[in-house]
């Protein structure tokens, strides 16, 4: 597939036909969940999952990366519903992500930032001019916020949970 061009299943619109905005999104989903095709399968992984990897903080990174596409939704008018789901998708590759080893499996299955593209795609309010990145930076800046305190709630939990089960290997049971 050509760096060029980047073709994403059941799109509405052809490259050509987007803002140049979004063709850096389609291109930015499809390196974060779809870059790379696992030898032998029909699989493919990108760098999300790949992020994800990374004990403790990959997580963490990848879902403020993924914040760029709803940036992007909101921008192009995208109604606060949808931007609410696509908030939820992001949490929730957090949420199972920071499970060990199953976590990373879901990782190389749940492709939120593909699934955030379709929903802006499909969304977007196309009778409107964009906002300016200026109009959007409170709101885009409360929703990176939200992610983080999520993620680090979700990080937090993880190693209290931990050190609770560690703690349980030392009390004698009669």
């Amino acid at each position: 597939m050509s760096a060029e061009k980047i073709h994403i299943p059941e799109v509405i619109e052809a490259d050509e036909q987007l803002p140049a905005d979004l063709v850096a999104l389609r291109r930015f989903a499809f390196w974060m969940d779809e870059a790379f095709t696992i030898p032998g399968t029909r699989f493919h992984i990108g760098a999300d999952a790949l992020l994800g990897l990374i004990p403790g903080i990959g997580d963490i990174i990848g879902g403020v990366l993924s914040t760029w596409i709803i940036a992007g939704a909101l921008r192009h008018r995208v109604p606060a519903r949808v931007i609410a789901r696509m908030v939820f998708n992001i949490v929730l590759d957090l949420l199972f992500g920071a499970i060990p080893v199953a976590g990373d499996a879901f990782d190389f299955l749940y492709e939120e930032n593909m699934m955030n593209m379709r929903l802006l795609e499909k969304h977007r309010d196309r009778r409107r001019p964009p906002r300016t990145m200026a109009g959007i930076a409170l709101a885009i800046s409360a929703i990176v916020l939200f992610i983080l305190i999520v993620a680090i709630a979700i990080l937090v939990g993880a190693i209290a949970l931990v050190l609770w089960i560690a703690g349980q290997r030392n009390v004698n049971v009669f």
